[in-house]
């Protein structure tokens, strides 16, 4: 089977304006996102999906691939499938274009995942043992998982309610969702062309559009972190990662 990335990357970011080429110790934002992509053995074909004239113009100076897609095109999702809808791949990797540190091994599960379960239609990745702080914060999205590790919801809220305080919850069930999602090429043009579902409109979750519909996630799991960038804090830390890991 054929398997291509894609890595959505706008401009116009509203935390982090600029966001894909922020300066990284000499390397941008996008240019990291799209080498630590290249590690993933399971990719055959990557490519950045781009609505900005720069960041086109920067990757390619690189030596990255990158096609341009419509401005008015509202999430990633659909950059992804538009430049997917002309292609010949069977499987759509969306790489997060703020997700520079994103272990190669996660993305290669997530895809065999497919290759193992031909019934499956998306997977997606998780990691485990959450913290007390991130279940308390509402951009860090939770996830639970059936017996079969599979999405029963996604939610920015701390789930589950716990009723009973007094008993102690050693092995907390939420997992931390890690934004990276696989799917099948025609089950991606399909999703695309869903109505936007309740829940995904109250928990601004794409996701939950095809948790309503009625369709299946697969969800690997990894205890490996990965940290995106969102807002000057996080390029803080991202900074400081760096710092520590290539002195």
């Amino acid at each position: 089977m054929k398997v291509m990335g894609v890595i959505p990357a706008r401009y116009a970011a509203t935390r982090l304006p600029g966001k894909p080429l922020v300066d990284l110790r000499g390397k941008t934002l996008i240019q990291r996102v799209y080498e630590n992509a290249k590690k993933s053995h399971k990719i055959g074909r990557l490519i950045v999906a781009t609505d900005d004239q720069r960041i086109y113009n920067h990757v390619k100076s690189f030596g990255g691939e990158c096609q341009m897609t419509p401005t008015e095109l509202p999430s990633g999702t659909d950059r992804c499938a538009y430049i997917a809808q002309d292609s010949d791949a069977d499987i759509v990797v969306n790489i997060q274009g703020d997700e520079p540190f994103l272990p190669n091994e996660i993305i290669d599960l997530a895809v065999q995942s497919l290759l193992d379960d031909s019934t499956l239609p998306v997977s997606t990745a998780a990691r485990n043992n959450i913290t007390n702080e991130e279940l308390s914060d509402p951009n860090v999205v939770k996830v639970l998982v059936n017996n079969h590790d599979e999405a029963i919801y996604f939610s920015r809220a701390d789930i589950p309610y716990i009723r009973d305080k007094s008993d102690p919850v050693t092995n907390h069930p939420a997992l931390t969702h890690i934004g990276l999602y696989v799917y099948r090429a025609d089950f991606m043009q399909k999703f695309t062309r869903l109505p936007v579902a309740t829940l995904e409109k109250l928990e601004k979750l794409e996701q939950l559009r095809i948790l309503e519909n009625g369709y299946r996630i697969k969800v690997v799991r990894t205890t490996q972190k990965s940290l995106s960038i969102d807002t000057p804090a996080d390029l803080e830390n991202a900074l400081k990662h760096l710092a520590k890991h290539e002195n």
